[in-house]
């Protein structure tokens, strides 16, 4: 069986070689970062937009019907139904 005859670079070429990889690299890495702000920063702005509507429609809600029993909010003490 005869060897494969291979490609022996030269020291300027490995050199050139491993600076493009670190190029390629960063510019992943890069690309990374950008993507993770972008999706946080929108992630960020409609859970923003959210909490803003689910005011508007409690606001809404409670404005359409006044006979409707008052929202109950998480931390505010449940208060006793009056007897009968």
């Amino acid at each position: 069986m005869t060897r494969p005859n291979f490609v022996k670079l030269t020291d300027d070429q490995v050199r050139a070689r491993k600076r493009r990889n670190i190029a390629i690299a960063l510019g992943l890495l890069a690309f990374i970062g950008v993507v993770y702000l972008i999706t946080v920063s929108r992630m960020y702005s409609n859970s923003q937009e959210r909490r803003a509507a689910e005011a508007a429609a409690v606001g809404v809600i409670e404005r359409a019907d006044p006979a409707l029993p008052a929202p109950v909010q998480p931390d505010a003490p449940v208060a006793a139904e009056p007897a009968a």
